[in-house]
């Protein structure tokens, strides 16, 4: 039986290995809703190879727009991963970060929630709801899914994004709440891997070391950090189970490393040698993240494969640095 599965945002980093995954099933047909400039990329890329092309339906709407919504398909699953982000656009161009990241998921959410077909919708969301919170009581991490959520400084144009992926979880539950539509709420934590674009730690390090430029902003922040393939396992694993239903679940390692840690590990395994300079962090920069996956590992029984040396090893090599240059890891 043919299962018909949407997924908004598919041309982005966790959105094309989500594609690459569904398809691989034969009984899937698969929506995708982006731009017309990713969408081309992606048919007959690595993500949506040639033979299964004919399972996957481009659609390019602007999910900004209610009226676009409209053309949206029945189907029995939605993963809404469409947004705007990156750390620097949240600075950069906070309206736009927040209009279109909120936008969309309340128009995708009000195309669905009234659904007679829709078994699960499923919103991504991100630890950023609640970052605000954990720097001022450290004691919370790692961080359970019952934490307080919300900013300190509202002023921040950093919020853009997380306020954005907070009304969005709060829209969900209301969705859920008065319509009873079913949903999940997954908040990533520092989901990372090859072709992920540059506006992340471990990729923006990488692509500077190449020239010998060994720069790092905060260095004595705190992250985890955990690979696409398990987050898109975990991902699917959350859609799938019971327990997962109407809820929000944490999705990362619980494995805490500081940047500098983690740049020194990335220029080992690089076969780099140099000397790192040190910037702040951006004004709002968490100091420490770290979910609380009891939830994920526990009940819905999933646990990351990949170690951080191995995840950091294929996004060293996927730059295309000489073998010879990959070393042992630590």
């Amino acid at each position: 039986m043919t299962t018909s599965i949407l997924v908004t945002g598919c041309g982005g980093f966790i959105g094309k290995f989500l594609l690459k995954d569904l398809l691989l099933d034969p009984e899937n047909v698969v929506y995708g809703v982006d731009s017309k400039v990713k969408l081309s990329a992606l048919v007959k890329s690595e993500y949506i190879p040639e033979e299964v092309c004919d399972r996957f339906v481009p659609l390019n709407l602007d999910l900004s727009k209610q009226s676009d919504c409209l053309d949206l398909p029945d189907v029995d699953f939605v993963f809404h991963l469409a947004a705007i982000n990156g750390t620097s656009l949240f600075y950069e161009i906070p309206w736009e970060v927040f209009y279109h990241s909120t936008l969309t998921t309340i128009n995708t959410l009000h195309r669905y929630n009234l659904s007679s077909r829709l078994k699960r919708f499923i919103y991504t969301s991100s630890s950023e709801v609640y970052a605000s919170v954990v720097d001022q009581s450290p004691e919370r991490c790692p961080t359970n899914e019952r934490v307080p959520v919300g900013f300190y400084d509202v002023t921040n144009p950093r919020w853009s994004y997380g306020g954005a992926k907070l009304a969005g979880e709060i829209a969900a539950f209301a969705a859920g709440h008065q319509h009873d539509m079913p949903f999940s709420i997954i908040r990533y934590h520092n989901v990372y891997g090859p072709d992920m674009g540059l506006d992340h730690v471990i990729p923006d390090f990488i692509n500077r070391g190449k020239s010998g430029l060994f720069e790092l902003y905060g260095a004595e922040n705190q992250r985890s950090f955990i690979y696409i393939s398990d987050a898109i396992e975990a991902t699917l694993a959350v859609a799938k189970s019971e327990e997962g239903l109407n809820r929000v679940v944490h999705v990362g390692s619980m494995d805490m490393i500081t940047i500098e840690l983690l740049a020194k590990k990335i220029m080992l395994i690089a076969g780099w040698q140099g000397e790192i300079s040190h910037f702040s962090a951006p004004t709002g920069s968490t100091l420490n993240r770290c979910p609380d996956t009891t939830f994920l590992n526990s009940v819905i029984g999933f646990s990351p494969k990949i170690s951080l040396d191995e995840g950091i090893t294929r996004v060293v090599q996927s730059h295309n640095l000489p073998k010879n240059r990959i070393v042992n890891q630590i």
